[in-house]
């Protein structure tokens, strides 16, 4: 089973229209009515007691917490390119917690590579602000042209992961692909749109929004610039924007209608797939004791991974 067992709150109604940015100005980068905290029964959100993987600091002063998967040595015997790629993983604004390990420990164990988790907040995610979402969020800006002399740009965070994963474990660094949920996202989508060479992209219910919201950027532009750089593929929920669905949405066109150099089978071109019966979050935070809610995250994981596989 790809997703870890916890318990986690349940909110089983809701109506899509009354979902719509337009009609919701955004309190966070998530829709009104997603899936919320990831809350864990009784060992703390960052329990390893039952995972692969290590929590590690990293960066120039030890300050940048990643979670890392090494993989199996079975699975790489198998694999000619095991140990000399890594998934680089792109949390949502909860950051690093059980469920999160758990999907980097299995794909590690699919793709026979490293897997990498990285604390962009460096533990101060969303649950300590509930009231002052978007002044917390623009003080994570992309790099220092967003936020001068803000003290944690994310592309300096990627670049100290990349340098870990490459000095550290012999990663070689044009095989790094990447993975983001809700404004991990995000991250990926600015970070292809700005040059990074990841070898593709996935993403879950994405937080485009961001870019827009917080730093008055349009979202069509950035996801343009990065589609035509990266092969993108993203599951998009049922009250995820209109811009992240096919056929019409101006992101989703980007995506599906770039072009790159074909993938190893063909069969996994970049696209967005809507989970209409879903509502954002449902992959990294839904309940899934709903067999629909763990149905869906578990097709979306598998689409993910399938995809990962064809352009890694």
């Amino acid at each position: 089973n790809i997703l870890f067992q916890h318990s986690v709150e349940y909110y089983p109604s809701y109506d899509v229209n009354d979902m719509k940015l337009e009609n919701n100005p955004p309190q966070s980068c998530c829709p009104k009515g997603s899936w919320e905290s990831p809350l864990v029964a009784s060992v703390g959100a960052k329990s390893l007691g039952s995972v692969m993987g290590n929590l590690v600091m990293i960066g120039s002063k030890k300050d940048l917490e990643i979670y890392i998967t090494k993989p199996l040595e079975d699975v790489t015997s198998a694999n000619e390119n095991s140990g000399k790629q890594a998934i680089f993983v792109f949390p949502d604004v909860y950051g690093l917690q059980n469920r999160l390990f758990a999907t980097c420990d299995k794909l590690a164990k699919d793709h026979g590579a490293y897997v990498v988790a990285v604390d962009f907040f460096r533990g101060d995610t969303m649950d300590n602000h509930p009231t002052d979402f978007f002044d917390w969020i623009s003080k994570h800006p992309f790099d220092e042209m967003q936020n001068p002399g803000g003290p944690h740009p994310v592309s300096k965070d990627i670049d100290s992961v990349l340098e870990y994963l490459t000095q550290s474990h012999g990663i070689d660094s044009s095989n790094i692909a990447a993975l983001g949920f809700c404004w991990g996202v995000w991250a990926l989508t600015k970070a292809c749109a700005m040059g990074y060479k990841f070898t593709c992209g996935v993403g879950f219910h994405p937080s485009l929004v961001i870019e827009e919201v917080a730093f008055k950027v349009d979202v069509v532009d950035m996801s343009i610039a990065a589609a035509k750089k990266t092969p993108l593929f993203f599951c998009v929920s049922g009250n995820d924007p209109d811009n992240l669905k096919s056929p019409s949405g101006q992101v989703a066109k980007a995506v599906s209608s770039s072009v790159h150099k074909r993938g190893k089978t063909g069969n996994h071109p970049p696209k967005c797939v809507e989970f209409s019966e879903m509502v954002h979050g449902w992959v990294a935070r839904g309940d899934i004791s709903s067999e629909n809610v763990k149905r869906d995250a578990q097709i979306a994981l598998r689409m993910g991974s399938d995809f990962l596989k064809e352009w890694m």
